[in-house]
Formats: structure tokens, sequence, C-alpha cells
């Protein structure tokens, strides 16, 4: 059985924790992974490896396999991916993200080679598999671009003619 614990700070946003504890009940009905694992949620916007190289995540497993091996994920970026792609394509491009790092636990717990193609192939598609699972749908991101436009737009038309009273005056 699948054991992911959840470590969280109370900082951390309420919302994509809920997300992603969502997400993580979902694998655990997949039945996709075995063990357990600690996943731990910060809000910078790296972590460091073991060569103190910042990373924007990070996989930590030792040769002794009874220890229980972490997962640390930064989440300050994920408000920048979020203003420029959306909150649904940001979630789901980080879920896809931590997926591929539980791909990489499973080469871990086989003693295989990390496989980083092959990983990522697996993390695509169980996202697809949780996207359609969830009814997530993006066209709602395109809707409130066009509407932030429109907006936009029209706060510039209003602008002009604001100027324009101005200068009759």
């Amino acid at each position: 059985m699948f054991e992911p614990k959840l470590w969280i700070k109370p900082t951390n946003t309420k919302w994509l924790v809920k997300e992603i504890s969502q997400y993580l009940d979902w694998v655990i009905k997949k039945q996709v992974f075995e063990g357990k694992i600690n996943i731990y949620l910060t809000n910078a916007n790296y972590v460091l490896d073991s060569k103190a190289r910042g990373k924007e995540g990070n996989f930590s497993g030792s040769l002794n396999k009874i220890e229980t091996p972490a997962l640390s994920f930064p989440l300050g970026e994920i408000f920048k991916e979020i203003s420029k792609k959306g909150k649904e394509i940001a979630l789901c491009d980080w879920l896809q993200y931590l997926t591929f790092f539980l791909y990489c636990y499973v080469d871990w717990q086989k003693d295989r080679e990390f496989n980083i193609e092959s990983n990522n192939d697996f993390a695509d598609k169980m996202i697809y598999e949780y996207i359609d699972f969830k009814k997530i749908s993006f066209e709602s991101e395109d809707r409130r671009k066009k509407e932030n436009r429109k907006r936009a737009k029209n706060r510039g038309k209003k602008k002009e003619k604001k100027r324009r009273q101005n200068k009759r005056i």
C-alpha cells in the first residue's frame, strides 16, 4: 500500500494543499505506487540538493531502504505560473512534476537508474487520467483571458473619455 505523508507549513496556500491532498488520495486509489514516502512542501522558490544547488524539486532516498525517502517541493514559483498560464494549467503542471518524482521513487525502490524520459511519459499519462477523472476544463481559462482583455480595453476607453472631458473644461 502506498502511504505518502504530506508535510506542510502553516503559510502554505490552503487551496493548493487541498488539491495536492485530493490528488494523492486519487493516486492511492489507483494503487500504482507502494511503500512510504514523505513529501515536504515549502514556500521557497527552490530547494537545495545534496550538492547545495537550487532545484525545482528534489527526491532523496538513502541506500538503506529501511529509511523513509523524501520528496521536497518549493511552491514559491507556482503563483508566477498561475499568473502566466492560469490556475488549472499551473496546478496540472505541478502535479505532473510531483508524479515524475513519484516514478523516480519507484526506480529507487527497484534499484534502477532514474530514467527521466520514461518517468516523464508515465507522469504525463497519469496526469491526463487525472484530468479526465476530475473533468478539468481549460476552456474557462481562455474565457477568463478574453474577459480580462475586454475589461482592459474598456478601462482604456474610459480613461480616454475622461481625458476628452478634462480638455473641454
